[in-house]
């Protein structure tokens, strides 16, 4: 059976995201709005390895819009490695 789209819509990709993997998603952006966070801290305040907290930053960043643009949620905001400090504030600068 074919699903008829509108012109330029994309079908759906892979299968959807496990509820534990959301959840955690919106957990890793609830703490990046208090404060900026490194991977490492996040991890800690999760209880997951870092990993799992790096595709979750890795998700959050590469969202997109409705119409399919970038609109990342979160960003890096200064550092490297382990010690880049993520934000989800756009005020937010590196000193």
């Amino acid at each position: 059976m074919s699903v008829m789209r509108q012109e330029g819509e994309k079908r759906p990709r892979g299968r959807p995201r496990p509820q534990e993997t959301v959840d955690r998603d919106r957990e890793v952006l609830k703490l990046l709005k208090r404060r900026e966070m490194t991977r490492n801290e996040i991890s800690e305040a999760l209880g997951v390895a870092h990993t799992i907290t790096y595709l979750s930053l890795s998700r959050l960043r590469a969202n997109k819009d409705a119409e399919g643009n970038p609109a990342p949620l979160v960003r890096k905001l200064c550092g490297t490695g382990s010690s880049t400090l993520w934000t989800a504030n756009v005020e937010d600068r590196c000193q």
